[in-house]
């Protein structure tokens, strides 16, 4: 017998990292004997059509509420996984696929086991595991931290917490670099964001090598909401070409593009699960050098020195000195960093992995009780007049639909929110990464 498993997912990021995860893993648990649904959120910011173009797989169902109410999700939700009967859903990204497996059970009806995928470290996404440990099966997080940060909460048991890491692909040759280049070429590629990927660093990072003498170029590849102020602050590198903004790849054009043309990844992030750019650079035979983020310690494949060159978050000059490095230990580092992702980052090593969890998930004891369903948040005025059900019901016949302004609102990611101070978490979130 074939064991199904539906990946709800969002339609909204088709160049993100988690899309970039299920372009490898769909085929990957196909040919271990899996059928892999892709159920794709769909509305007015979330273009299935689009999505598919970018990351074409054979199998996939659009969900799409017609009203674009917390009401409506849910129920989207349960009429494709009555459609489809898979033995396992796994959520990314999208919580509601968790009430709308509660709601199954607390009526009676067969249900899929259900977990959680984790791709953060972040307080929301924690918080949303606890908030649903009575009907969670399994929390499969993809990185070593958000396994630690879920047990120390101490609302799911170890036997219902998973690790499965990310995979790249990996090249059997890479072409030598250019040794004793009197030019140093520098990469990024990510998200162009302050919070997370802390891009406003890079400036600083550049005047320091611009002081002591170091001829570089920075490829720079992306987009995101620090874009602009990034490229008003690098403006005389950009005129002199010191610096070029590439603008989106795709992971077939980041080869030729970036990774070919580069001696080394520069990443400088306050948190990261993986990050997948890190083990793609590193398969195809880049040093990186690296900030010391959350989530570093705690996966412990990164090791200074070895395969990559750290420096503690934020600090500009040491982010400069180990770039400089780069030109004595690159070869080394490079061949350390290569014989990482070859023992760990692979696609083969990551498929594996997943497999291995979604198995012993869809085998482990049912959880003792079904959880009671939940009463969705109302969406008007109506729903205190004939209560959510009910005016879910008449927005249907009515064909009325909430519209929503952005794809967070119109397919929710969490439904949680950080609970503590941002400085005093990610304090704390370090505190137990690095020990």
């Amino acid at each position: 017998m074939t064991e199904s498993v539906l990946f709800v997912a969002p339609s909204a990021y088709p160049l993100g990292g988690v899309a970039t995860w299920l372009d490898y893993l769909l085929p990957g648990l196909a040919e271990r004997g899996w059928r892999a649904v892709l159920g794709l959120t769909a509305g007015r910011f979330h273009d299935v059509d689009h999505y598919r173009a970018r990351h074409p797989w054979s199998d996939v169902v659009p969900i799409e509420s017609p009203t674009g109410t917390p009401e409506g999700r849910v129920r989207a939700l349960v009429r494709t996984m009555r459609q489809l009967r898979p033995d396992l859903v796994a959520g990314v990204n999208i919580p509601d696929a968790y009430a709308a497996v509660a709601r199954m059970r607390a009526g009676g009806e067969p249900a899929p086991r259900v977990l959680m995928t984790n791709h953060s470290v972040e307080e929301q996404y924690l918080r949303d595991a606890e908030s649903w440990a009575a009907t969670l099966d399994g929390l499969v997080c993809t990185n070593r931290l958000a396994c630690r940060q879920a047990l120390q909460r101490r609302r799911l048991d170890a036997g219902r917490v998973h690790y499965a890491g990310y995979g790249v692909a990996f090249p059997a040759d890479v072409p030598s670099r250019r040794p004793g280049s009197s030019i140093l070429r520098i990469a990024y590629s990510g998200r162009l964001d302050g919070p997370q990927k802390r891009v406003n660093d890079i400036p600083a990072i550049l005047a320091s090598l611009d002081r002591d003498g170091v001829a570089y170029e920075l490829l720079i590849a992306g987009a995101g909401p620090q874009e602009e102020e990034l490229k008003a602050r690098l403006r005389p590198q950009l005129e002199t070409g010191r610096v070029q903004f590439l603008g989106v790849l795709d992971a077939a054009a980041l080869v030729p593009e970036v990774y070919r043309r580069a001696d080394v990844l520069l990443v400088t992030s306050l948190w990261e699960t993986g990050p997948i750019v890190t083990w793609e650079a590193m398969a195809q035979g880049l040093a990186v050098v690296t900030s010391r983020y959350v989530g570093s310690a705690s996966e412990g494949s990164l090791k200074d020195g070895v395969n990559c060159l750290m420096y503690e978050i934020g600090d500009a000059q040491a982010a400069a000195a180990q770039l400089q490095r780069v030109r004595d230990l690159g070869e080394s580092l490079a061949a350390a960093g290569r014989q990482l992702v070859e023992e760990r980052y692979t696609h083969a090593v990551s498929v594996a992995t997943w497999d291995a969890c979604l198995r012993r998930i869809l085998l482990s004891p049912g959880l003792p009780e079904p959880a009671a369903s939940r009463p969705m948040a109302a969406a008007g005025r109506l729903d205190a007049l004939v209560g959510t059900g009910g005016a879910e019901t008449v927005r249907q016949v009515l064909r009325r639909r909430y519209r929503h302004v952005e794809p967070g609102g119109e397919w929710p990611h969490s439904h949680s929110e950080s609970a503590t101070d941002q400085a005093t978490y990610w304090d704390a979130a370090r505190r137990l990464d690095h020990g």
